[in-house]
């Protein structure tokens, strides 16, 4: 609704024309036109762009095949400008969540005239130009990011606030430091550390807590022994305690993940369909797979990024004490434990998975955890592709419901806690306006 004052959807919800407002411009002054979304996607699905993305972008006629190399010719997408205030995009197939995917960041425009000026170099400080509400005045990893107004921005402006720096701090002791010395409006602690528990009761009265469309899990590949055995992945499962984690171990900071794959707060949740901890259940079960007491299972490994040592420990503990099952795990940099997952998963793996667009399809079928199981199941499969197609969204959600149950009982995926956003705010930040998926929205903030 930023960029476009109406949109049409024709052919049973398989083409889209937006129409954009007529007073849109780049930080330069330079129109923006529907030019402009045509060549930043066509550029976002260009396999020499590399983009991490790109997939999210594949409902779109054509993509696919442009992306992986199957055809060259970038005008076979179906993006197409039909004149500067009118973008016409056309669907493989009807995909009921396609207008919540237009919010993330692969679906922005890019300024062409300067991206085809300027090659590579367009986004550098003092040379990139943008259609937000801010544009960057400067940036290094040393010391952080500044953002000043936009006078350009054609948006709705609800806030006072004309400059925003982002700093960068070493650790949470010199951002306490800063926030307790008055240099800092406001304060993250997203990231479990030793000082945030005493941090939020000094300042309990500045301390504001809300969820985030976010999960931690556990998972397993299921096309090779040992997890292709549905009744040792349920016996690893039921072992584990998660409220005890949530509540005791990460001190409240997380929600125990006692619903499905699809967090609280989306549409399409479901609560209370975990398997619940029943370490006797978990015992029996390991028995029956052929593994009493653990005797008998090959070397497993449980694999991670960077940052879960802790979780991966409550875990390993967790499965030595009910189950009898001594697993070492191993973490790494997450560019290498993306690489490994790609490339040859481990049995056992801890991920995280965060909401790029408020839909549960975001969840159940693009999550790369789903992929890197190995899982195939028809009865899955139907519901996940027949929900893209369905327009009613009562019927959607119970299909997605039923997905989401199906692959919890089938514990491919373990769900282990929902995040939360942890902030301290001085009391002269009189407004900051937060959502479970989008974090920031600084043009809304009112300071006094």
């Amino acid at each position: 609704p930023e960029a476009a004052c109406s949109w049409e959807v024709l052919d049973e919800g398989r083409r889209y024309l937006f129409h954009l407002r007529d007073d849109l411009c780049w930080s330069d002054g330079t129109r923006l036109t529907a030019h402009d979304f045509e060549h930043a996607w066509k550029r976002v699905l260009h396999p020499g762009t590399g983009s991490p993305t790109a997939g999210l972008l594949y409902d779109v006629k054509g993509a696919r095949a442009f992306h992986q190399g199957e055809t060259a010719d970038p005008d076979g997408v179906g993006v197409r400008a039909l004149d500067p205030l009118t973008l016409q995009v056309d669907l493989e197939q009807p995909s009921s969540y396609f207008l919540y995917l237009l919010s993330y960041s692969a679906a922005y425009p890019v300024p062409r005239h300067r991206v085809e000026a300027a090659g590579t170099g367009w986004a550098e400080t003092g040379r990139i130009v943008s259609n937000g509400p801010f544009c960057l005045e400067d940036w290094g990893p040393e010391h952080g990011l500044t953002l000043a107004r936009n006078p350009a921005y054609r948006g709705r402006f609800n806030g006072n606030v004309e400059r925003v720096e982002l700093v960068t701090l070493p650790d949470m002791s010199a951002r306490l430091a800063a926030y307790e010395g008055d240099r800092l409006d406001a304060l993250s602690m997203l990231d479990p550390s030793p000082e945030r528990d005493s941090a939020r009761q000094r300042h309990a009265g500045e301390y504001i807590s809300a969820p985030l469309l976010a999960i931690t899990y556990a998972g397993f590949v299921v096309d090779r022994p040992p997890f292709d055995d549905l009744r040792l992945r349920q016996a690893f499962a039921l072992a584990v305690d998660r409220e005890h984690f949530a509540d005791v171990f990460l001190q409240g900071y997380h929600f125990p993940a006692s619903g499905g794959f699809i967090p609280p707060g989306m549409p399409g949740h479901s609560s209370g369909i975990a398997l619940p901890c029943d370490p006797g259940r978990a015992r029996l079960l390991l028995e029956e797979a052929g593994y009493p007491a653990g005797r008998g299972l090959p070397p497993l490994r449980l694999w991670a990024d960077r940052g879960k040592e802790t979780t991966c420990a409550y875990l390993a503990a967790q499965w030595r004490e009910k189950l009898g099952v001594e697993v070492p795990w191993e973490t790494a940099e997450y560019g290498d434990f993306l690489a490994r997952m790609e490339r040859d998963p481990p049995a056992m793996f801890l991920g995280t998975w965060g909401a790029d667009y408020p839909d549960p399809d975001d969840f159940l079928r693009v999550c790369d955890a789903i992929r890197w199981s190995r899982w195939q199941d028809e009865t899955y499969g139907w519901l996940i592709e027949g929900a893209r197609q369905v327009a009613d969204q009562r019927e959607r959600m119970e299909m997605y419901q039923q997905a989401d149950r199906t692959l919890v009982q089938n514990a491919v995926l373990m769900p282990l806690t929902y995040w939360r956003m942890h902030l301290l705010v001085k009391p002269w930040v009189k407004k900051l306006p937060t959502s479970p998926i989008q974090r920031w929205f600084w043009k809304d903030v009112l300071m006094e």
